[in-house]
């Protein structure tokens, strides 16, 4: 299977215009809308075998009730979105093509896709599923096959809780006037790490990390989870509860241990 043209919703956008070149590089026609663009989103639904969804969260549902009714069977529905339980569940309600649920697990900043994950969920019909996997492993990427559920809730440890963490660190330092300059200076090995990561935020879009942290069926739950972590360690330290330190301490080192297994 090798479609004559994919489509890409949302092809002006980062995501968009990364993965229209990724398949124009790849020898495939691409065809994009947008905003402006002289194809609309219902021309790609008409004329294209497989279209990709690369728009924001807040606009996904009615993108798919604008797309999803005019895609034969055996079409092709893909969206690249964070998240995947509801999304998944709209493109199968709006439409009776072949339907697959992808989330790339790397920004557009990325030179290639070699060697970068991208969870995969087959949710109706297995022809473009099979394509698109092929086509990713084949371009030297990873593949995770997963259901939207499980997705989403693992999503809500490496992006919501990741991304709270890194909001908290950063509202920490500008709250207490700390010169990042100074912080770079001193910094250990590890911290320079952190700070580096914190620092690519600058280059992200806000809207798309606010529809994490807002979305996510799990998010509420894992920062509870959070919170209450953040207080018990807190009485542990102002309490000098030495004991009680090292034996969280000795339980996080256990998992760092089980973490460096599965590498």
């Amino acid at each position: 299977m090798r479609p004559e043209r994919i489509g890409i919703v949302g092809g002006r956008g980062r995501m968009g215009r990364w993965f229209a070149n990724l398949f124009k590089r790849a020898g495939y026609q691409v065809e994009i809308s947008d905003l402006g663009t002289p194809l609309s989103n219902q021309d790609l639904a008409r004329q294209c075998p497989v279209v990709f969804l690369a728009v924001p969260m807040e606009r996904f549902e009615e993108v798919v009730i604008q797309v999803g009714p005019l895609m034969p069977p055996e079409a092709g529905l893909i969206d690249l979105c964070s998240l995947k339980a509801r999304q998944v569940a709209v493109m199968l309600r709006e439409t009776t093509c072949q339907v697959v649920g992808a989330h790339p697990l790397f920004g557009p900043g990325e030179n290639s896709i070699v060697g970068q994950r991208v969870a995969l969920c087959p949710a109706r019909g297995n022809g473009w599923f099979n394509w698109f996997k092929d086509f990713l492993d084949t371009q030297g990427a990873e593949t995770v096959v997963i259901s939207p559920e499980e997705h989403d809730q693992l999503m809500a440890v490496i992006q919501v809780l990741n991304h709270f963490i890194l909001l908290a660190l950063g509202e920490v330092i500008n709250r207490q006037g700390l010169d990042p300059q100074r912080l770079v200076n001193l910094a250990t090995p590890s911290f320079i790490r952190q700070l580096n990561i914190l620092s690519r935020l600058a280059d992200q879009d806000p809207h798309l990390y606010a529809a994490i942290q807002f979305d996510n069926p799990a998010g509420d739950q894992i920062r509870e989870a959070f919170a209450r972590a953040v207080s018990k360690l807190k009485e542990i330290a102002q309490e000098r509860r030495e004991e009680e330190f090292v034996q969280l301490f000795t339980e996080v080192q256990t998992l760092g241990q089980k973490i460096r297994k599965a590498k």
